[in-house]
């Protein structure tokens, strides 16, 4: 039925259909039961809707299959759980007349108002989410987030990307959950399977994620950077390591350089030795005359090699150390 979810063919979960009827009264009562309040009224009065539902319990929240074979309108109180539907045939129209039919989900936020329209024999999956378990997962993932105010966009796309990975995910939980000898069923994969569904989705909101994981990022990598400014300042006549940065930063090394890089141009090593170029500066053009030599202060601040030293110093204040030195 749907080439989007991969090995659905007919009915989805159908050994897990908890319901088939007419009496919306019914289904209104087992949905509230299961989820949350639902109204549901026929679009038409030439046909009475028929209809079928199939239902699994998930770590995070429920998953149903659902079918009305008539067309109707089902709407909700402010919701409380994130849902997404993703049509196998047929297709749902949301708020704002957002338009959903196969290789696309159509995405409600909590506080929400469900209210959708599901076409004449529409099929769907109907994927109800914690909000405070998706959050969770958002915190450890993106820790910059602000979960309470985390809306997911209200179309998602399914056909590629992260909304690929998504639809396949989805996919293999239909399938296992309703077979007892899965690995899935079993425990074996069912973290990683679940996970996996619910990063896709955070991920597939390609523009507020990448912003947020840059942010994220950024944030960390000045975090790091400022443990390491802190550390220098306290140990900066002292005989430090690369490996010496690292460890007061509590970052891999090359997140350490990207840091450093991002905020001042050049690698951390680098940067301490230009900060010892200013420390001999200053001490140069505060010495007082005969008081010292250029070669005993640059050592001091861990420049032994003279030549070298004076070429970088000149370089950095447009004069020679002993320049600096007689002017005093």
């Amino acid at each position: 039925m749907s080439a989007v979810v991969p090995g659905i063919d007919g009915f989805p979960m159908s050994a897990a259909t908890k319901l088939r009827g007419r009496d919306l009264c019914v289904v209104e009562s087992m949905v509230s039961n299961l989820a949350e309040p639902r109204r549901i009224n026929p679009c038409t009065t030439s046909s009475t809707p028929n209809i079928r539902i199939s239902h699994v319990i998930l770590n995070f929240g429920h998953l149903f299959g659902v079918q009305h074979k008539s067309a109707i309108q089902v709407t909700s109180p402010p919701l409380a759980l994130y849902q997404i539907m993703v049509p196998l045939r047929g297709k749902l129209v949301g708020h704002s007349d957002i338009e959903a039919t196969r290789g696309t989900a159509l995405v409600y936020s909590p506080q929400d108002r469900f209210n959708t329209y599901w076409s004449e024999d529409c099929i769907a999956l109907v994927l109800s989410v914690y909000a405070e378990k998706l959050r969770a997962l958002a915190r450890t993932t993106f820790p910059a987030l602000e979960p309470n105010r985390m809306r997911i966009g209200s179309l998602m796309t399914l056909t590629d990307g992260s909304g690929r990975s998504f639809a396949n995910a989805l996919g293999t939980i239909c399938r296992e959950s309703v077979d007892p000898g899965s690995a899935f069923s079993r425990g074996i994969t069912t973290k990683s399977v679940e996970e996996t569904l619910l990063l896709s989705l955070l991920l597939s909101q390609e523009n507020d994620v990448r912003a947020l994981s840059n942010r994220t990022i950024c944030s960390s990598r000045r975090n790091y950077v400022a443990r390491t400014l802190d550390y220098i300042d306290a140990h900066v006549a002292d005989e430090l390591t690369l490996a010496d940065l690292i460890d007061a930063s509590g970052a891999s090394a090359r997140t350490l350089q990207y840091g450093f890089i991002e905020q001042f141009g050049v690698g951390p090593i680098t940067y301490l030795k230009r900060l010892r170029m200013h420390c001999v500066h200053d001490a140069l053009r505060k010495a007082a005359p005969g008081s010292c030599q250029v070669g005993n202060v640059a050592a001091q601040w861990g420049f032994f090699n003279g030549s070298a030293f004076a070429r970088t110093y000149r370089k950095m204040f447009g004069e020679l150390p002993s320049e600096t030195l007689s002017r005093r």
